[in-house]
């Protein structure tokens, strides 16, 4: 990191952090009013920080507001607490658009045929320095009714991990872990769930989480900070990964609440 980088983070993270940012946060991203108080500290000083330096920029005529600048800093920001690792280097723009968007979608098949489609998405990670995010979608996690899945924490676990290159072929960072890699983890999680769908309860994973190596760890990690009890209950190994390559333990930050 630059000496003019320094000073300037320097700068940001003595401010004072603005009483309407900390009330937005803790009505859109609830899990932050259970961090710990130092975590807290932390984690506004990232939110500051990823503010000033991504640029928001609303389509389908939809005008960006505070609101939503610090609703997806927060939840992207969750993810930093650890380690920034530089604020998602690779990141420029968000893009918000008011709902579901048209992505299109080009597919080659074993012969060589190339068929192009449309579909109808709520959020994408691109590597080349943008994330794309549907308003309507982030409303619903407001309203506390997306149930496990959160599109920000999904989309910008897919920019740590191209960022990190953890699923790429590289060992699992837990220091007790069963599995070498994000395959191995993969066809593990894919066994437990046919075996839940013949005796039982389906995983608490949503299906898609078992399309990929790449799509398991976004899931994963939306499930690690929007579920953690049910999901460190239930995917131990997950949990740990996660654990490790974030940091933190959110089940911890709940249980203490509780008791308190």
């Amino acid at each position: 990191m630059g000496l003019l980088r320094r000073w300037h983070l320097h700068r940001l993270h003595r401010q004072p952090f603005p009483t309407a940012w900390r009330q937005i946060l803790d009505e859109n991203v609830p899990l932050c009013r259970s961090l710990p108080e130092q975590l807290r500290a932390v984690f506004e000083k990232h939110v500051r920080v990823f503010l000033d330096e991504k640029y928001f920029e609303g389509c389908g005529g939809l005008e960006v507001t505070d609101e939503m600048r610090l609703t997806v800093a927060g939840y992207a920001c969750l993810l930093l607490l650890h380690d920034p690792d530089g604020y998602y280097p690779r990141l420029g723009t968000v893009v918000i658009y008011p709902e579901s968007f048209a992505a299109p979608i080009r597919a080659t098949d074993q012969s060589g045929i190339v068929t192009e489609t449309v579909e109808e998405r709520l959020g994408e990670s691109w590597e080349e320095g943008t994330v794309v995010l549907a308003w309507d979608s982030i409303r619903e996690i407001i309203r506390g009714v997306s149930g496990d899945c959160n599109v920000i924490v999904h989309e910008f676990a897919h920019q740590i991990d191209a960022q990190q290159g953890l699923t790429e072929g590289r060992r699992l960072l837990a220091p007790d872990r069963r599995f070498d890699g994000w395959e191995e983890l993969l066809e593990h999680e894919q066994r437990r769930q046919r075996t839940a769908r013949r005796r039982g309860p389906p995983s608490i994973l949503d299906p898609y989480a078992y399309t990929s190596p790449e799509e398991l760890f976004a899931v994963a990690t939306e499930t690690f900070f929007m579920r953690p009890l049910r999901f460190k209950a239930n995917h131990e190994d997950l949990y740990r990964e996660l654990q490790t390559v974030y940091g933190v333990d959110p089940a911890e930050w709940l249980v203490k609440t509780t008791v308190e």
